[in-house]
């Protein structure tokens, strides 16, 4: 039996928690930089499923909508809190994201090159403005998000409190910060309205 002094108890110790410690940040790095970007849309479920659990709020998946009379859009989730219909749409971009909120192309700059890629703010509005069209809702109740990685930064600028970019992080207290608007609650016939819509919509497809 080895019997260890108080010093060499406590340098185990610490070793111990040292090691903990790099293994936890090892595990954080990979989430982030190697699943996140392949996952987004189910960690973005994820998170929401949970956070509408406990805010009593509803949350309904995979709806398409028309954009035209050719093109079809597909809302990944929706929000139903107290006061907007949330329109939530998940994107794996990584790298800093760049531009202007009115611009129809953004540039995504990782370390190896630059893409351009069209602006996915655009294709948040022309969703949420066919559904107000459709569904003669107030486009005032609807709020739409695109949710990107966490490793990644956004440098979007003048967007207004309607539609926003997002890292996955600050899912929660974005929604959080809508409900806090000083609106009506919804009633309780649009949002039955809003649903049985979308019901139909999609069961015709």
């Amino acid at each position: 039996m080895i019997l260890l002094n108080s010093n060499q108890t406590i340098y185990i110790a610490i070793a111990c928690l040292g090691l903990a410690l790099i293994i936890f940040l090892i595990v954080v790095l990979i989430r982030r930089n190697v699943y996140q970007p392949k996952h987004i849309r189910e960690m973005t479920y994820l998170k929401l499923r949970r956070f509408c659990e406990a805010n009593d709020y509803l949350l309904l998946n995979n709806f398409r909508v028309d954009i035209d009379d050719k093109n079809i859009g597909i809302i990944d989730h929706i929000v139903i809190s107290n006061k907007f219909i949330i329109i939530i749409n998940d994107f794996a971009l990584s790298g800093v994201l760049s531009g202007d909120y009115s611009d129809q192309k953004l540039k995504l700059y990782t370390k190896k090159k630059t893409d351009i890629i069209v602006n996915p703010l655009n294709y948040n509005i022309n969703l949420t403005k066919r559904l107000a069209l459709y569904n003669d809702l107030s486009a005032g109740l609807i709020r739409g998000l695109v949710v990107i990685n966490n490793d990644s930064n956004i440098n979007v600028t003048n967007c207004n409190g309607q539609f926003r970019i997002i890292q996955l992080k600050e899912l929660r207290k974005t929604i959080r910060k809508f409900d806090k608007e000083p609106v009506k609650k919804l009633k309780e016939e649009n949002v039955v309205n809003f649903i049985q819509y979308l019901d139909g919509k999609n069961e015709k497809k």
